[in-house]
């Protein structure tokens, strides 16, 4: 039990560390490669989770993850940088610094929130995911460039997966799961269609 708490404890950490990661990333690229690790490590940890309680529904769900934000959606992305050679080595807007700053600042208070909620909650384990979701909403507010609120989305998924995991590891995650996935890849081909036809683009570039 203590390894198993150790493993997710350290999982949880490290999905948190990514999220500051990608939010600082100014390069396109590289945003999508730490949205992959993250992905990855989050499905690592609904595995773990699945396999400590013997959910099998959450070990589906952990292969889902793996699958479509660990393998998919970044191959896409990726795909799209290499055709469009601009994206290769272009900068977004908003400084890594200033995006960095206003993240741990995000990330403190909604841990400070969530302690102050969490006697409704009954559980302490959902302070790591809480503070993701609100730093996923923090990174899509602060990016303007399209395929970064693509990015900023995944890590909401990836941040509503944690939570309602750690909260109500119950088989209609999976459904769950699997509504995100549809959600986000039509997302997705809406806006690789847009940069297909019109080049990079930013996201007020969408508008009209």
């Amino acid at each position: 039990m203590i390894l198993y708490r150790s493993i997710v404890d350290f999982l949880g950490i490290l999905i948190l560390i990514y999220g500051f990661v990608i939010i600082a990333e100014n390069f396109i690229h590289s945003l999508v490669r730490h949205l992959q690790v993250q992905s990855l490590l989050l499905a690592l940890l609904i595995f773990a989770i699945g396999w400590h309680y013997g959910i099998i529904e959450l070990c589906a769900l952990s292969v889902l993850t793996a699958l479509f934000r660990g393998w998919l959606v970044p191959e896409v992305l990726l795909k799209n940088i290499k055709r469009e050679g601009v994206w290769e080595h272009r900068e977004l807007t908003t400084s890594a610094r200033h995006a960095l700053i206003i993240g741990i600042v995000v990330v403190i208070s909604s841990m400070l929130v969530y302690g102050a909620i969490q006697p409704l909650l009954h559980t302490w384990d959902a302070e790591i995911p809480f503070a993701l979701l609100i730093l996923g909403l923090t990174i899509i507010i602060l990016r303007k460039n399209a395929i970064a609120q693509i990015a900023g989305y995944i890590v909401e998924e990836n941040a509503l997966l944690y939570l309602g995991v750690i909260l109500a590891p119950m088989s209609f995650l999976l459904e769950v799961g699997i509504l995100l996935d549809i959600i986000g890849a039509a997302i997705l081909a809406v806006i690789l269609g847009a940069e297909k036809e019109y080049g990079p683009i930013e996201l007020d570039e969408l508008s009209g």
